[in-house]
């Protein structure tokens, strides 16, 4: 077996790790997630309810998605809310992540250490933890049924941006954008890892030759790195916009969890579920085709 391994071409040995790598998120899909995934889509056509021994469902057909579409104004008023968060939110994390993958390439003492801080939140954060600490340093104090408090948005700051001359629409959007920083880097870790990974393969000598013909740095960023960069800039936004539509704090998410939990409305959850699947598999295929012509591999 081994033999037959060895002799199999570079570009087959590849598919083969690649298809390893994978195996095991395989394995858990079909042990547990197909059977409740397949549930949910049954419910999603059914109306549930609770009886002595247990849930009962009828079959309604489309009625469930044909109410969430045309009859719930919350579903549509809290998607739409999504989109738009998603619209501002993405660009910020990917530039974010970038500025840190940029400066975390170059050599400098310290920087083993400054990687691993940079991903360590991917490993220690859950949507509990990091809930209790935006809590606890954006918003409410802990002592004694403190008024809230944030951390950005004092009168000193404001009275700063309005000595610049800075309009009161401007001010808000600059606090907005301080006040996400927290956000930022808590949800960059992946981001910034994928980075890293894609300037490290950019080839050295392009940078070796663009110096000779008396490039700058600048000039290197925008005419090689970032072009280069373009493969994993649609990998990171794909996953930047999943990551940020299936949030624990996103309204869609937690319209769909008290429906399901608070309401008992099992049927009408799945059916919101598969409605919010299907819109954002339709935004990332639009997503994917718009930006597919501006990618930058390798061989070319």
């Amino acid at each position: 077996m081994f033999r037959q391994l060895r002799a199999l071409p570079y570009t087959k040995k590849k598919e083969l790790y690649g298809f390893l790598f994978v195996l095991p998120w395989i394995l858990g899909f079909i042990l547990f997630f197909a059977k409740p995934l397949f549930t949910s889509l049954v419910f999603s056509f059914q109306n549930m309810e609770m009886t002595p021994e247990g849930l009962r469902g009828v079959f309604i057909g489309w009625d469930n998605f044909e109410y969430a579409l045309f009859k719930d104004p919350a579903f549509i008023r809290e998607a739409v809310n999504s989109f738009i968060n998603m619209l501002y939110g993405v660009p910020l994390i990917l530039v974010y992540s970038l500025f840190v993958a940029v400066l975390l390439k170059h050599k400098f003492r310290g920087r083993g250490f400054m990687r691993a801080v940079s991903f360590l939140p991917v490993i220690i954060a859950s949507g509990v933890l990091m809930q209790i600490l935006k809590e606890d340093v954006f918003s409410q104090g802990m002592r004694g049924g403190a008024e809230s408090v944030y951390l950005f948005t004092g009168a000193g700051i404001n009275g700063i941006l309005q000595e610049l001359g800075l309009g009161a629409q401007l001010i808000e959007i600059f606090n907005n954008v301080i006040a996400r920083i927290f956000d930022l880097t808590w949800r960059s870790g992946v981001q910034v890892l994928l980075f890293l990974a894609g300037l490290h393969a950019i080839p050295g000598f392009l940078y070796e030759a663009s110096s000779i013909e008396g490039a700058r740095p600048w000039e290197q960023f925008w005419k090689i790195t970032l072009p280069m960069l373009t493969p994993m800039m649609l990998l990171n936004i794909v996953y930047t916009i999943i990551d940020t539509f299936t949030d624990y704090g996103n309204s869609v998410i937690l319209m769909i969890y008290n429906t399901a939990f608070s309401q008992v409305r099992f049927g009408y959850s799945s059916a919101l579920a598969w409605l919010y699947c299907v819109l954002i598999a339709v935004f990332l295929g639009a997503v994917y085709l718009l930006l597919k012509k501006r990618i930058v591999y390798m061989q070319d």
